[in-house]
């Protein structure tokens, strides 16, 4: 015989109120309830048909499902794309891989959130100042960043490991990464150096700023700033290095490819790592939105033509990424 409790204008048996009750839980916990809704949807938009932008979407993507199935996603959209409109009015995120990328959806002004990925600082706030009128309103609007550029601290800590002797750091700076002089000589002289600091700006000819740096330096280190200052000076870093036997620890790998001694870089991979844990976050608690985020992940890398011909003795990676990761 069934019991039933009354309630306004219905009746409902036991068989039926602990499916009532659980069904209450579910939704009064979001993150319960968020698996019985309609996956949420990522849409990626990629700056160009490269492997590394489409190697972050790729590796987000895995990672994401691997964790859940609540999301699917948009594919990979290019920066230019017309079905970047139709993404912002149909996707609950928005995960721009690159520069161009973010400038092409802020332009639009999308609502939801957005989060940029693979983008230097510099590149970030310069499209923030551009679209928000200031870095901090774009964050507030609710776009975030996931910024490239690994911290120049790093990059000296591994400078001293593979040079325990070297006296002297050469740090080379631009216009964008100026305002941080103090901070980047204090990480040198906690580190047991002296920091030999340099700035360069568009109108300097390189190698004349450059030289007397390098040639009074044991390790030199430029530090990421604006394309063009970027651009400008690798060459005449790598070229003044060879000269004066000067090993240069640099941020990306490309630039190890072309001849500086080691790297501290973001790769596709770390960022896939990140993207994914930040969608993850931003889905189920709505924390990390309007933040800019340094990279979590990194990788090392030596160019071993140049360590011989530097006559450095390189360790196994796995010894750095320990050391680096502490």
């Amino acid at each position: 015989m069934n019991i039933f409790y009354k309630w306004p204008f219905r009746f409902i048996s036991t068989r039926y109120l602990g499916a009532w009750v659980l069904l209450c839980i579910i939704f009064s916990n979001p993150l319960l309830a968020a698996s019985s809704e309609t996956p949420r949807k990522i849409a990626f938009v990629i700056s160009k048909a490269s492997p590394a932008y489409q190697q972050v979407v790729t590796g987000a993507e895995e990672k994401l499902l691997g964790q859940s199935s609540v999301y699917s996603f948009d594919g990979m959209l290019q920066g230019a794309d017309r079905k970047i409109d139709q993404a912002i009015e149909t996707a609950d995120i928005i995960v721009t891989v690159g520069a161009g990328a973010t400038e092409a959806v802020v332009s639009k002004g999308p609502s939801q959130p957005v989060i940029a990925a693979l983008i230097t600082d510099s590149a970030f706030s310069a499209i923030a100042e551009k679209y928000y009128a200031s870095r901090q309103q774009a964050l507030d609007s609710g776009l975030s960043v996931i910024c490239l550029d690994q911290p120049v601290k790093r990059s000296i800590e591994l400078s001293k490991m593979l040079m325990p002797s070297a006296s002297n750091v050469g740090l080379m700076l631009g216009p964008a990464s100026l305002p941080r002089l103090e901070e980047f000589g204090s990480h040198v002289s906690n580190a047991g150096m002296n920091p030999i600091l340099v700035a360069v700006n568009a109108r300097d000819n390189p190698i004349k700023v450059l030289e007397p740096a390098i040639k009074r330096a044991d390790v030199f280190i430029p530090v990421p700033d604006s394309r063009l200052i970027n651009i400008s000076t690798a060459k005449w870093i790598l070229q003044l290095s060879y000269r004066y036997k000067v090993p240069v620890v640099a941020y990306s790998r490309a630039y190890l490819k072309a001849g500086a001694l080691a790297a501290v870089y973001t790769s596709p991979e770390n960022v896939a790592q990140q993207v994914s844990e930040l969608v993850a976050e931003v889905v189920n608690s709505e924390e990390g939105i309007g933040l800019a985020h340094m990279p979590a992940y990194f990788s090392v890398e030596f160019n071993t033509n140049v360590a011989e011909h530097l006559g450095i003795d390189l360790k196994d990676t796995e010894f750095y990424l320990e050391r680096l990761n502490d």
